[in-house]
């Protein structure tokens, strides 16, 4: 007898057109991040006893929900938080495409061994892994809001590998924030993934911290845009 995983949910989209782009899907928030990024948008899953507790979702309802409309549906995008850092997540995967829908995980891209199960058993048809900074400590402890030793920038440098030699359709991605990142920063992430990585504006509004501060200004990054990794 199959048991229905037991994996944390803050929240659940039913459609969504911009989580994965070219596919109607619904979308899967997992509650918990192991990153304090000052920027991040979705503080109430980072922090809840500060920014307010979100009443975990029910799995099986979530999944009842999805079963219902999976007609409608080209996939389920599993984002977060941070979905890796949940044991429970390989067997919620796995009922996801029981389901015949694609899957879709999005990860910071800290647990190359969870990843690398995930990847292995071809529980996800896409992973968009989210690249912080240049991968040094100093840079990505300043992004990710923790202080970020060799040992983690090396398990970030793992999980690109993994990605790289899967097989699996990928991409990496930066949200690029004036004051954050400097602009050799941004030089030295576009020299090192090319059009692997795309470069995504920063929105202000709510964040886990205050942010006095702007997108980068997309005539400063004419190269970038006209090569269509800075959505500007």
């Amino acid at each position: 007898m199959n048991r229905t995983p037991v994996l944390p949910l803050g929240g659940f989209l039913p459609q969504s057109l911009v989580d994965w782009p070219g596919h109607i899907a619904a979308v899967m928030y997992t509650s918990g991040c192991n990153f304090r990024c000052p920027y991040c948008h979705n503080p109430e899953l980072v922090l809840p006893d500060e920014f307010g507790s979100i009443p975990l979702l029910s799995f099986d309802e979530v999944l009842a929900r999805i079963t219902r409309n999976r007609n409608l549906l080209g996939g389920v995008v599993v984002t977060g938080g941070e979905p890796t850092i949940h044991q429970s997540l390989p067997e919620a995967l796995r009922t996801l495409k029981g389901l015949g829908l694609k899957v879709k995980l999005d990860t910071n891209g800290s647990r190359p061994e969870m990843l690398g199960q995930i990847l292995d058993e071809r529980l996800v048809d896409e992973v968009a892994m989210d690249v912080k900074a240049p991968l040094e400590s100093e840079p990505y402890s300043r992004l990710a809001g923790i202080s970020c030793s060799s040992e983690l920038i090396g398990k970030v440098r793992d999980s690109i590998l993994l990605l790289r030699r899967s097989g699996i359709s990928h991409r990496f991605r930066c949200t690029l924030v004036k004051g954050l990142h400097a602009t050799e920063d941004v030089v030295e992430l576009a020299e090192s993934f090319g059009k692997t990585i795309t470069f995504q504006r920063f929105r202000p509004g709510k964040t886990l911290q205050k942010m006095d501060t702007e997108a980068f200004d997309p005539e400063g990054l004419a190269t970038l845009v006209s090569e269509g990794i800075y959505n500007a």
